[in-house]
Order: structure tokens, then C-alpha cells, then sequence
């Protein structure tokens, strides 16, 4: 029988063996945060583990495990009950976190690209994917700029500011842990809805424990269009990048089990006849020109977008919990199987947390996706 796999490394010694529990939260655009909970019966643990220490985690099963987290500690808290086991708490954040402990002022005139990398060499931090979507659209102004556009960091932390720029051009900041040293990726949302999914696929009443999805037209977010003004020219910007049409809302419920109601088929045909235009209805919206956004008055060879997000333009969330999978982390897509045409198909995950309880014996994974 597959046993779970754990390895915690605190500055270069392991102590796996004292961990009671463990709690690995990763979202796709902030730093990931792990709680450890170690048992403290000699009362000694608290004054060795220190705020700043390194730590690393390799978590799976014996046949299949990974690096999931390398960060340093940033807090330690004491439980001390009076009939119980003293335990210790150790929280601690990824790589990501060593770009925002002081704030700097600098004036960027590189790429994105090349910014990325100079933030990166300067945190102790090996430069990573850099990968930005195309331009959404042709802009007044003819052929490309021959400077990129001028960047200000005032008094502001690399983490905040590249967070700024990340939201500027619609991509996700983020460390990766698969290399000896951790990396600095910064890639576009866009990119990453192109990838493939995971191999293994979530499925009703097999891999997946509970999956509880959801529609929300007023999250729906089909189209990005932007206006401003050019401030050399005057000029009025504009640009649009349509994310999903009304063809991409639509399914169809599952006809096999449709055939296994019996007498129920014909209420189920009448339903299903009803529902057509109701939500032609809805997604016909979807074709309309939404309202213009504006945005502070740029030059026409700035092309970095500011609206929307793509990973959920067709209004859809889930919330679902299975088996510990480590390979499933934030920015990845996966399908999920089995809930009739509605919600089978591919999402996007935003969010994942892992569990581990060793005196329960229970290691389950949850996560949030999108679509």
C-alpha cells in the first residue's frame, strides 16, 4: 500500500518526524504559505526555530512526491495546554516573500523581460519564464516603439511592484520550486489558458470526493476594450481582445442519462426545450459592446492591458476536494468528468490547499478552480 512521502528540512536538518500537521496554501498570484505543526514535548523546539530560517518540503507518496515548497519561516507561535501536548505552529511563505521586505526606488527603462530578470538576480532568485500575450490589438501610432515605456518604483517593494506590472499586462508573478533554485516566472493568464491540462483527469465518485460548482452572470467577462488618450498626439486609444463568444457558453445535457429516466424523458425534453432560449438569452449579451473602461492617458505603443480576467469570462467557480494530488498547483488546468454537460470539461485552478493530518492519517487536497 502507497504510504504518504514527507520531508521537512529546516536549515539543512530534517524534522519530518516531529510534524503532527501540515497545511500548504497556494493561490495563482500571491505567495504560497505553508503551516506546520510540530509536537513539542521537551519545550525546546520554540527557541530553536527561528523567523528567517530556510525550509523545504517534499510532500506526495512513496512512489510519487516533489518539491512543493521552498520559502523561509516568518512566524512561530506556542500551544501550551495544560492536559495535552505542547505543540509549536511554524509559519512560513515561499521565495516570492523575500521581494517585499524592504521597499526601493528605481527608474526602469528595460522590458518587462529584462525587468523581471534584474529583480530576480537581485532577491537570490534564478531569472525563469518571462512570457507575455501578443498585443489585443493595433493601436494608433504605426510600428513599434523604439524604447519600452518608462517604469517608476517609488518607494515600493519589487514584490508590489511587480505585482503592478503584472496587473498592467495580465500575467501571474510566481516562483517554481521544480529546479535546484527556485525561479522567477512571470507569464501571461492568457499563456497559461492555452496549456494543456493535467494528465489525470478529476472524476465523479472515483478521484474526486466533492465538487460544488457554480454560474454567476455578473461575473462573466467576455471581452476586454480599453480607451484613453494618447498624451504626445491627443489621440483617443482604443483596443479590444474578445475572451469567450456565446458558442463557448452553451452545452448540452448528457443523452445517455437522459434515456435511463424512462417516463421522465418527455418533462426532461420540454426543460431542456424551454432552457435553449433562456440562455441564448443571457449569452446573447456576451455579443453586445460592453462599456468602455478607460485608463490614465498612455502613448499609443504602450499596449499593456488592465482589464478583466480571463481565467473566469465564462462566470463559472468550483470548489472540490479529493485524494492529496501534489500535482495539482495553481496555474494549471485540469478536466473534471462526469457532471453532465454543464460543469465537465476544463478549468482553470486558482487556488489549491493541502492537507496533511498524520495522527488521522488523512492527507486530502482541495482546490478552487475557474472557468
Amino acid at each position: 500500500m502507497t504510504r504518504v512521502h514527507l520531508s521537512v528540512d529546516v536549515d539543512g536538518e530534517e524534522l519530518s518526524d516531529q510534524v503532527i500537521r501540515l497545511e500548504l496554501d497556494e493561490r495563482d498570484s500571491l505567495a504560497d504559505l505553508v503551516t506546520l505543526t510540530f509536537g513539542d514535548s521537551h519545550l525546546i523546539l520554540a527557541d530553536l526555530l527561528v523567523e528567517g530560517q530556510p525550509i523545504e518540503i517534499d510532500l506526495g507518496w512513496t512512489d510519487e512526491h516533489a518539491v512543493v515548497f521552498r520559502g523561509i519561516i516568518t512566524g512561530i507561535r506556542g500551544n501550551y495546554p495544560s492536559g495535552g501536548l505542547p505543540t509549536v505552529d511554524v509559519e512560513a511563505a515561499d521565495s516570492l516573500i523575500t521581494l517585499s521586505l524592504r521597499p526601493k526606488t528605481r527608474r526602469w527603462t528595460e522590458a518587462p523581460a529584462q525587468i523581471v530578470s534584474a529583480v530576480a538576480t537581485d532577491n537570490h532568485l534564478t531569472p525563469g519564464t518571462v512570457d507575455l500575450a501578443e498585443p489585443a490589438g493595433e493601436l494608433p501610432g504605426g510600428a513599434a516603439p523604439a524604447q519600452p515605456p518608462l517604469e517608476q518604483q517609488v518607494e515600493e517593494s519589487d514584490l508590489a511592484f511587480l505585482h503592478r506590472l503584472a496587473r498592467d499586462y495580465d500575467c501571474k508573478v510566481f516562483v517554481d520550486h521544480t529546479a535546484a533554485s527556485d525561479t522567477l516566472n512571470f507569464v501571461a493568464t492568457s499563456k497559461l489558458l492555452r496549456e494543456d491540462p493535467l494528465e489525470r483527469a478529476l472524476v465523479f465518485n472515483a478521484s474526486l470526493q466533492s465538487f460544488a460548482p457554480s454560474f454567476d452572470l455578473f461575473a462573466t467577462d467576455p471581452e476586454e476594450r480599453l480607451v484613453t488618450t494618447d498624451p504626445s498626439t491627443a489621440d483617443r486609444v482604443q483596443l479590444s481582445r474578445k475572451l469567450i463568444d456565446g458558442r463557448e457558453g452553451l452545452w448540452f445535457p448528457d443523452p445517455d442519462r437522459i434515456a435511463r429516466l424512462g417516463d421522465g424523458v418527455g418533462r426532461v425534453a420540454t426543460l431542456a426545450a424551454h432552457a435553449a432560449p433562456r440562455h441564448y438569452t443571457v449569452t446573447d449579451n456576451w455579443r453586445r459592446p460592453p462599456r468602455l473602461a478607460g485608463a490614465p492617458s498612455r502613448p499609443s505603443s504602450d499596449q499593456a492591458g488592465i482589464l478583466g480576467d480571463p481565467s473566469r469570462c465564462q462566470g463559472q467557480i468550483g470548489r472540490g476536494r479529493t485524494t492529496g494530488n501534489i500535482w495539482l498547483r495553481p496555474r494549471k488546468r485540469v478536466t473534471i468528468q462526469g457532471y453532465g454537460g454543464r460543469w465537465s470539461g476544463v478549468w482553470y485552478l486558482a487556488r489549491t490547499r493541502h492537507l496533511l493530518d498524520l495522527p488521522r492519517r488523512s492527507f486530502v487536497t482541495s482546490f478552487v478552480c475557474t472557468r
